[in-house]
């Protein structure tokens, strides 16, 4: 894959990068299989996770008083979503919070607003969970609703507040089709942190990703990571309630994402981070001190999404320089 790439391609890398590099595509290529095989299985209730997860289904003290507490997973892995259920249920004995989501984007927060409003005031028989995540630009294609539906049906239920933090495909894809429009970096940003960001959106592509387009493929990740700090921020000292999100790892990186803006918005603020990991042996070393804390789960089968993305792009790995 050579010459320039045309917006149409690019935009596929970035679409195909909300679930690659967020569920890190390396790891996930060591459970793949035939998807003909695949079967997902349900998720599990909060009182079989002790039992079938161990010490990682609790949250330590750090976790429960945080002002900003960041849940990882990997998109499509129903252990990891069951135990953040679990999670969830377990800080609401606490009291409410703020429960942002990646899923959501923050374009939509007036359209949210007006459903989770008329979705609270609703008789049980007409109120649509679905319907509030069609509000808030849930891309049903792109997420798989059945693994995302039960934790926003049980925040709505508690009357958490649901706060939508993702940039919209439409401001995405002006900046990456715009080569004049660049992401701005976090402050005290380090030619190491530009480098090692870099390095994770060629891992995150599967190395598939044409040189010249790494740096602008790295500033879309600080403009997700932006915009879901700002969100959170905002929900936070507007509400002033502890705000929960949900995210993929990769966004909750302490050297990299959305805990580094987090310290430049609100520097006097708690911020905890737990990722929920796949037991893949090669994640091991490297994941470790890049959060707060690891929960691992057993890891989701699924095709290689490398195999997967060449086949979409038609195209080879690119030579190494």
């Amino acid at each position: 894959m050579t010459g320039k790439t045309g917006p149409r391609v690019l935009w596929t890398y970035a679409l195909w990068g909300l679930c690659v590099f967020g569920g890190q595509a390396r790891a996930l290529a060591q459970s793949a299989q035939d998807p003909s095989q695949i079967q997902h299985p349900p998720l599990m209730s909060s009182a079989e996770l002790p039992k079938s997860i161990g010490q990682d289904a609790a949250l330590p003290a750090g976790a429960l008083q945080a002002d900003y507490l960041l849940l990882g997973e990997v998109h499509d892995n129903a252990p990891g979503h069951a135990l953040r259920l679990h999670w969830l249920q377990r800080l609401g004995q606490g009291g409410r919070r703020v429960l942002a989501m990646e899923q959501l984007d923050a374009d939509h927060q007036s359209a949210l607003d007006q459903t989770v409003s008329a979705w609270q005031s609703a008789a049980d028989q007409e109120r649509s969970v679905r319907a509030v995540a069609e509000a808030g630009g849930f891309d049903f294609k792109g997420w798989k609703w059945d693994l995302y539906e039960p934790v926003l049906r049980w925040a709505l239920e508690h009357q958490w507040p649901i706060a939508a933090t993702n940039v919209s495909r439409k401001s995405l894809g002006a900046m990456l089709q715009n080569p004049q429009v660049e992401s701005p970096e976090p402050l005290h940003w380090s030619q190491m942190q530009r480098q090692k960001l870099m390095q994770e959106v060629r891992e995150g592509h599967c190395n598939l990703l044409p040189e010249e387009e790494v740096t602008r493929m790295a500033g879309a990740q600080r403009m997700r990571d932006a915009t879901m700090a700002r969100a959170l921020v905002h929900w936070h000292q507007a509400s002033g309630l502890p705000v929960v999100l949900l995210a993929g790892n990769g966004h909750l990186r302490n050297d990299l994402a959305v805990p580094i803006w987090l310290q430049q918005l609100d520097p006097q603020a708690s911020v905890y981070t737990v990722a929920v990991l796949e037991r893949t042996q090669e994640r091991v070393e490297k994941d470790r001190g890049l959060y707060d804390q690891v929960a691992w789960v057993s890891a989701q089968p699924r095709p290689d999404p490398c195999v997967a993305l060449r086949q979409r792009l038609g195209s080879s790995p690119p030579h190494s320089p």
